[in-house]
This record gives structure tokens, C-alpha cells and sequence, in this order.
């Protein structure tokens, strides 16, 4: 009796942590949830788009697409705003929607 007790009260604590662990936002979003993110900065020529951070504030993140991709999001458009000259070169405001696919 005293050994399925102590047993009890170390693995109920476990599961109810793990039950009730951080939410994270880009893996909780519903299925088919669309949102518009923007470019931190603007998008140089010899920037990757996949490792351009990006603000998402429906889902109140600043993530990659690498991260969307990896969380199950997938992206439909990308709209490239007006250019401008950082350090001497052109760049472009970018935003991107994207939907949660699975």
C-alpha cells in the first residue's frame, strides 16, 4: 500500500505536467487558420526567405518560415511592398500569408 502510494505521488504530478505544459501558438492554431506576417526588416537580395524572421502578431510570434513550415503551416502568397535602400543596396518590405495545414 505505502509503495502505490509514493508511486502515485510521483507520477501524478508527471502526467498532469505534461497534460498541462506550454501552449505554443504556431502548433495549436486550427486547421485551415490563415495569417499575414511581415518581414522584421527589410528582405535584402542575398537573404533567405526561409530564415527571414518574421512578425505574426494574429498568433503573437516572430518566427521563420522554417518554424511555420515545421509546425504545419504552409505559405500561399508573398507580397513584396515598395523598395528601399539599406546599406546601398535595395531590399523590400515582405509579407507573407500563410495557412495551418496539419
Amino acid at each position: 500500500m505505502k509503495k502505490s502510494f509514493w508511486l502515485f505521488c510521483i507520477v501524478a504530478p508527471l502526467l498532469t505536467g505534461c497534460m498541462n505544459g506550454p501552449s505554443d501558438p504556431l502548433f495549436d492554431a486550427t486547421l485551415g487558420q490563415r495569417t499575414v506576417c511581415s518581414a522584421v526588416k527589410p528582405v535584402e537580395g542575398d537573404d533567405l526567405l526561409s530564415s527571414v524572421p518574421f512578425n505574426c502578431p494574429d498568433l503573437d510570434v516572430s518566427t521563420t518560415l522554417n518554424e511555420l513550415r515545421d509546425a504545419g503551416w504552409r505559405l500561399e502568397n508573398v507580397r513584396l511592398g515598395e523598395d528601399v535602400r539599406v546599406n546601398g543596396q535595395m531590399a523590400s518590405e515582405v509579407d507573407i500569408t500563410v495557412r495551418k495545414i496539419y
